[in-house]
């Protein structure tokens, strides 16, 4: 158990530094080949480490896409925040 669970920490290890390698790249790479190489990377090692090719496609794809899923969670962190806010204003005037 502890081995596999080492396994899925390394898997995920190795394809963020992939990520971040690429996207460092000089010239800069393609999206849509660094994207092909993650999820390749990622199936193969996620089906040679962990026999679960879905898990390192998974990993792989938040890793490519996490500068986009950063900024949506801020975006709904402020919407909520905001309705809080929103609401305490208007007990605030009620009363």
């Amino acid at each position: 158990m502890y081995l596999e669970l080492s396994n899925y920490v390394v898997l995920t290890g190795i394809l963020i530094v992939t990520g971040l390698f690429l996207n460092k790249w000089e010239p800069p790479i393609k999206k849509q080949y660094v994207a092909l190489m993650l999820l390749v990377t990622g199936v193969a090692l996620g089906h040679f480490m962990v026999d679960n090719p879905a898990y390192g496609f998974l990993i792989a794809g938040l890793v490519f896409y996490k500068d986009e899923l950063v900024s949506e969670i801020k975006l709904v962190k402020e919407s909520v925040l905001e309705v809080k806010k929103e609401k305490s204003e208007l007990k605030g005037e009620s009363k």
